[in-house]
Parts: C-alpha cells; structure tokens; sequence
C-alpha cells in the first residue's frame, strides 16, 4: 500500500461502486490524468494500493504529483469511455496518450457555402464551411487536382468574392477553356453547382460514378446529334482514366468501408497511421503523433487513440482493421461507435486476404514516422543518413542510433583481450569505448570469450539502468552470429538486441534466424557504416593487445643479452614464466629454437635465475 495523505486517504474511501470517470488533479489543480472505470472504487484504489494490474503499472511516475481525485459518475461504461475521450481532448492531461494530428501535410479545401465554391491548398483544417480532401503525400497531388478541376470541371481558380456588384470581364481562363467566368455573369449559380458536384465526386474517389456519369451524357448527346458535347465528354473520360488521382484497392468488394490503422511506439513516443479506403478506393492517409507519459503497451495506447479519434469524426466506416491482438475493451468499443454512428461497426485483426496487405502498408508508413520523430529529438542534421539506409536494408524496427561492436584479439591463445566500439548517430563515439581482459579463458576459444564479454557487458548495462544497443554487429559469418545469438538468449536479450554478423570473404550481412544473407553494394552508405563498426573495433583490439603484450615481453627474466622482441614472443608464446621454460624438456626448446641457439638460452636463463636472491621475479608474467 503506497503512503497517502489525509485529504486523498478520504477521497478514496468517497469513491462509489459505479462506473464513471476519474479526474487526477495536481498542487495547482490542474487535471494530469484522466480515466475511466467499470468500477470507480476498484479501479482509483488500485492505484494506491501497490498492485500491477488494471494496464497502469507506469503509474507510479505521477503518483507523486496527484494532490485531488474527483470523478463523474456514468450510467454505464459506454457512457465513460465517449465521456473520458471528450475530457482529455477538452483537457489534455499531462500523463494521458496525447493525440496530434500532422496538419503540415496538405490538404485540398472547398469553399463550400460561396456561390461560387473555389478549390485552394492548405495545411490546416479548420472548423469553417469548407470540405477538406486529404491528407495528401505532397503539394504535386494537390496541384494535379486542382489543375483537373478547372479543365474538367471549370472551377475557379480566383479569390474574388462573387457575385460581384458589377460584372467584369472575363480573365484569361475563361478564353483557355477552364473557367465559365462567374465573375462576368456567364454561368448561373445552378449550372456551377452541377460542376462542383461532379467535382465532389471526382475528390471523393468516385471516378467509376463519374466516368459512368459522363459515359451516359455522351450517349445521350450522340443520340442528340450535338456531337460537339460528345466529343467533349468523350475528351473528359479520357482524360480523367489517365490521371489515376486515386490508388484503387485489389479487392473484389467494390462497396468496401474500411479504415485500416497501424501503430508504432518507441520510449514515450508513438505514431499512428490510418488509410481510409471507401468504395473500394484508397482515398486518404491520416498521421497521428502520439506523446505517451507512461508506459502503457501498445494495445493501452492504440485503444484510447480510437476513442480520441473516432468519437469526433463526422463519418466511422462499417469495419475498423488493427494489427493488434489483445485491444483492451475491443467490444465495448466496437458497441459504443456502433451506437454513435448509427450503423454497425467492426474491430477486427485480418489473419489473410487483401486487409493483412493493407495494414502492412499502414505499418510501413508508421515506422517512417517515427523514425522521423526519433530523427528530430536525436537532431536530425546530427545523424548521419546511413543509420536510415541500415535500418532500411536490415528491416529493423527500431532505427540502430546505437551500434556496438566487439572484437577478440590473442598472441596464440596468450594475452586475450577484447574491444567493445560505439557508434552513436552513425559516428564513432569513443567516449563509449571499453577494454576488456579476458579473465576466465585458457588458450584459443574465441566463443567462450566473446560468452565473458557480452556477460560482462550486458550485465553492466542492466545493473546502471542503460538501454540495450540498437544493433550488436558481430565480426564472422553465420557460425558466429549463430553462436553469439546463443549467448543473447542465455542471457535474456535474444528479443529485445538485434543481431547482425558482417562476413569479410563477401562483406555479406549475415542474420541469426532463417533469413538469407544479403550483399550491398560496396558503395553503400550503410555498408560503409558496419564496415567503419567491424574495422575500429579491430584496430582498437589489435591495439590494446599490442600494449599488453609489449608490457608482458619487459618481464625481467627476459631481460638478457642477445634475447630480442622476436625472441620473446617465441618465448612467451609456450612459457609465461622462468620456471616454466627451465622445466620444460630440453627437446623442447631446441625444437623451438634451434641447437645451439636453445642451448645458449637455456644457459643465459639459468644464469640469470641464479643471480637472483630470493627467486622473487620468477613469478608468472
């Protein structure tokens, strides 16, 4: 049971048996949390009383911060779940999943209620007469359908205020063919509206009911004899079958209602993306930008985003498709949007067909996002480009903005060491660098060394609370990486550390599980990068090993005439001590040495073991 004062110890004794809302506010009064709850007295008490469960185990971080609890109380939990996403939209909590729509994107704007309706870009969406069409990816699209509505369709592409007082003449759009001069009085109010309902439609993604539309004017003005207007409808469904200003969906249900959502998160930021087809027709692409305080999972998260949404759009589709398993109050959700848009509604988690390839595309477009969220907080002009490329070729989930590294170095199985390199942002980040001494390994076995380090390593990240490496990129081919994967799930990090390995004989990228290893181009901007992780973290091994080694070949014992650096090596390389090379078969040493030359050694050695007083230096090196 977590200590609280007074005035919260009699607010939650208050708190009743009924389903409702729950208002967490601060010193200042100021509302930090809101939420709902089947039962008020269970759900607010759960949060005081230490235990885990309820999908608010993060709560904690603002326990410390909440001075007064009051709730409202609701017929039911339906009536909760429409009431909390109206507050936290009125009131956006501080440690509530903030949802922001990403209007830099552009949008195509009708001016609806004038006379004489005109199409213009923006990049808000406001609450005013206008129809917004949109999001699109770039201005270009919108440009396309503006550009084909003034030759199909005639809008206007002036500001004038119209009707005007005085007519005036006409501009040059006029004499082009595309505009009928409202300004000049030339077409009735009545006529322009006909255009721009056919203009809706084009906007709308109904090109097969326009097409069929002018299809059965052609016909009509053939059968007429105004072959004129014939010609010219004929000219307008060409045109418009070419233009493909919309991505039609491989479904064979040309009725389909679907909106298809995917959604990221990494830390405490999230994204969010929603295709929305209608009638068959992908006819927009909306992108969220999620801020989430505490660490509630994905399904959490997800789950109060539908409720942010959904409840304040004008339209809800017939079928909702998430890529998540276990959404929290799935039912009640799909009951409660069911009632507020008049129609049923459908949660659901396609397992095959057309809908799997849907959300699969929402899934890609949501890692962009994110990837350009995490750019911005880790300042993108800071971050090399080849960190997106690697995530990119890899299929990595998160973008490797940390790379390590380790290498093993030896003498012949003597004076092991290992070097650990860091890359952050794509660059060497040296104050991140670590030497290692192997400490529990005799001999050659570069496996049970590379076990000691990554133990070692990892522990130290978990025991001081540091994240785990973005990528662990392992030097070797796929008997390495497979070895190296062994370790990470002896230690429990199998899931949660990508593992890549970078054979020299090819530079092929080779990955722990079934997938096929893959070759870059030498030219590769993330070829170069793992090549730069692989290479530092050679030199920087070849480099200690090199120290350590030259300070073992300064032993005294070897400090005799005639013995050189050559000498030593040879020597140490089979006995690390006097001792040793004084016991070992005489056999031995000329073997190593030749006759005469392991003679004399053997000579100078003993010599110098003699002149010793207490054989204090004979001691290993």
């Amino acid at each position: 049971m977590i200590e609280v004062n007074e005035h919260i110890g009699r607010r939650l004794a208050e708190l009743p048996e009924r389903p409702g809302v729950y208002l967490m506010r601060n010193a200042s009064g100021k509302i930090i949390y809101i939420g709902k709850a089947k039962v008020l007295k269970n759900r607010v008490r759960s949060y005081f009383d230490g235990s885990d469960h309820g999908g608010h185990r993060a709560a904690s971080l603002m326990l410390p911060f909440i001075r007064d609890i009051e709730w409202i109380i609701t017929e039911s939990e339906e009536e909760a779940l429409i009431l909390e996403a109206t507050l936290i939209r009125k009131h956006t909590p501080k440690y509530n999943v903030l949802l922001k729509d990403d209007k830099h994107f552009p949008y195509l704007a009708l001016s609806a209620k004038e006379p004489f309706p005109r199409l213009f870009l923006t990049r808000s969406v406001r609450k005013d007469d206008c129809l917004y069409y949109g999001p699109f990816m770039n201005s270009r699209v919108v440009s396309q359908l503006t550009d084909l509505a003034a030759r199909l369709f005639h809008i206007r592409e002036c500001r004038l205020n119209l009707p005007l007082a005085r007519t005036v003449r006409p501009c040059l759009n006029y004499h082009i063919g595309r505009c009928d001069a409202p300004c000049a009085g030339l077409i009735s109010e009545a006529d322009y509206a006909k255009k721009v309902a056919q203009a809706k439609l084009l906007l709308e993604g109904k090109r097969d009911d326009l097409v069929a539309q002018w299809q059965a004017e052609m016909q009509q003005a053939s059968e007429n004899l105004d072959f004129e207007l014939a010609g010219k409808k004929r000219d307008a469904i060409q045109a418009l079958l070419a233009t493909g200003t919309r991505q039609k969906t491989d479904t064979s249900d040309p009725n389909l209602s679907l909106d298809v959502l995917s959604l990221r998160r990494n830390g405490s930021m999230a994204a969010a993306v929603i295709l929305e087809y209608r009638e068959g027709v992908l006819t927009g692409r909306r992108h969220y930008r999620m801020e989430c305080r505490l660490e509630d999972d994905v399904p959490e998260i997800l789950r109060q985003m539908l409720v942010q949404w959904y409840m304040d759009v004008p339209m809800v589709p017939s079928e909702i498709a998430v890529d998540v398993e276990d959404l929290p109050d799935r039912d009640m959700l799909a009951q409660a949007l069911s009632e507020k848009s008049g129609h049923r509604v459908l949660l659901t988690q396609p397992q095959r067909g057309d809908k799997v390839g849907f959300l699969k595309l929402a899934g890609a477009n949501a890692d962009m996002i994110l990837v350009e969220m995490r750019a911005e907080v880790q300042k993108y002009s800071e971050v090399d480009q080849s960190v997106f490329e690697l995530q990119k070729v890899l299929g990595l989930k998160k973008t490797p903005f940390r790379i390590e590294c380790v290498d093993i170095s030896h003498l012949s199985g003597t004076n092991t060491v290992a070097s650990l390199v860091a890359f952050r942002n794509g660059r060497p980040d040296k104050k991140n660098y670590r030497k290692f001494i192997i400490k529990t390994v005799e001999g050659v076995d570069d496996f049970a060394s590379m076990r000691e380090v990554m133990t070692r390593r990892i522990r130290r990240l978990e025991n001081e609370g540091i994240p785990m490496p973005d990528l662990w990129v392992c030097d070797g081919g796929k008997g390495q990486v497979d070895a190296t994967m062994q370790i990470l799930k002896e230690l429990g990090h199998d899931k949660d550390l990508p593992l890549i390995g970078l054979a020299k004989r090819l530079e092929e990228i080779v990955f722990p599980d079934d997938r096929k290893s893959i070759v870059l181009h030498r030219t590769s901007p993330a070829l170069k990068l793992l090549q730069n992780a692989r290479d530092e973290a050679h030199r920087f091994a070849i480099t200690y090993q090199r120290s350590k080694r030259k300070k073992d070949l300064e032993v005294e014992w070897l400090k005799i005439p005639g013995v050189g650096h050559e000498t030593r090596v040879k020597i140490l390389s089979k006995y690390r001590s006097a001792e040793a090379f004084m016991a070992a078969p005489l056999e031995d040493i000329e073997m190593l040495f030749g006759k005469v030359r392991g003679n004399r050694l053997r000579k100078q050695v003993a010599q110098y073991c003699s002149d010793m007083p207490d054989g204090s230096d004979n001691a290993e090196a």
